[in-house]
């Protein structure tokens, strides 16, 4: 059910973005071209996060905004085996490194536990040429810390406790569908 909804929001996200995607390919623009861009700011909202709230969400929101044309751009024009991966890992590095600032700021210990695990599923995954199943949380992740930095927002602590533990959480049960994906290939 979770994948169908993907899905559905996928093709929505894409058939709204056609036309500055087609816009962005005729100037010679390329997936990742903007793959680049949305990594750029994707560390530029991870240096500002708990600094600059205004800041971290701009570059938030710009990081997202990009890692959604250059997938509209990529069906486009034509998808790369390296431009899937450099998407991947643009985004991995983006999750890793909001759960690794949460655990500075948060001064606990689980917060690197979670990204160690996030970051053991990723190397699985990779390994098997992305067909290991993974759940990945970057867009989730930005979404709670939006709101849990939020200035305005009274409860930023408990709103990240449950954000990293989640994360943890999803973590684990991606390195569990891992094992299990991997047990059925014997």
């Amino acid at each position: 059910m979770i994948n169908e909804n993907i899905a559905k929001f996928r093709a929505y996200r894409s058939k709204k973005l056609e036309r500055i995607g087609k816009s962005l390919v005729k100037v010679g623009i390329t997936a990742d071209h903007i793959t680049s861009l949305s990594f750029i700011s994707g560390i530029a909202a991870m240096y500002f996060l708990f600094e600059n709230y205004y800041l971290f969400a701009f570059f938030a929101i710009l990081h997202l905004t990009g890692d959604a044309l250059d997938g509209v751009v990529a069906r486009l024009h034509k998808p790369t085996r390296y431009g899937k991966y450099f998407d991947l890992l643009s985004d991995s590095i983006v999750t890793f490194l909001a759960l690794i600032k949460v655990g500075f700021y948060v001064q606990d210990f689980y917060p690197f536990i979670a990204a160690g695990l996030f970051l053991t599923a990723l190397a699985i995954n990779l390994r098997s040429g992305l067909q290991a199943p993974m759940f990945f949380m970057r867009t989730a992740s930005l979404a709670v810390l939006l709101t849990a930095t939020n200035p305005l927002f009274p409860f930023t602590k408990i709103l990240l406790t449950a954000g990293y533990l989640v994360a943890g959480g999803v973590s684990l049960y991606s390195l569990a569908k891992q094992l299990q994906w991997f047990m059925s290939k014997r």
